[in-house]
């Protein structure tokens, strides 16, 4: 495996961050919960950690919800069970995850979210962090 580092500057991630999301973002599905994601790793391209990202407001009643909540669910296209059973006879769930890329309400909604980037850019890239691109069929 040949590892590549590619320097940029925090205006032109900014920048690429906000035009191609779905470089960057995906969706992951562990235990029936799925949540929009980014991958950070280290200068070696090792020590790869999973960032959850969420927007979180208020709706009518006071209850927090994610305006992400709807892209996530388009762009998780079937769920599995999976069941196992032991040679017991109990039934039991095995754990897996999935990862999705977003959808294209997902691409949009974060294409109009500079602060997100901004705030992405500053408070998770750094300690020497770097982002994984992930791979998507519009890159």
């Amino acid at each position: 495996m040949i590892k590549i580092g590619i320097e940029v500057s925090s205006r032109n991630l900014h920048c690429d961050l906000l035009e191609n999301p779905g470089r960057y973002f995906f969706i992951l599905e562990a235990d029936s919960r799925a949540s929009l994601c980014i991958q950070t790793c280290d200068i070696q391209g090792e020590d790869i950690r999973t960032h959850i990202i969420d927007c979180l407001v208020p709706n009518g009643k006071g209850n927090l919800y994610s305006i992400f909540e709807d892209g996530i669910n388009d762009a998780v296209i079937e769920r599995q069970e999976w069941k196992r059973q032991s040679y017991q006879g109990y039934n039991y769930s095995v754990c897996y995850a999935v990862s999705h890329a977003v959808s294209s309400q997902l691409t949009q909604m974060l294409s109009s979210m500079p602060d997100l980037m901004d705030w992405i850019i500053s408070s998770i890239l750094n300690r020497g962090r770097n982002l994984v691109l992930y791979p998507s069929e519009d890159t």
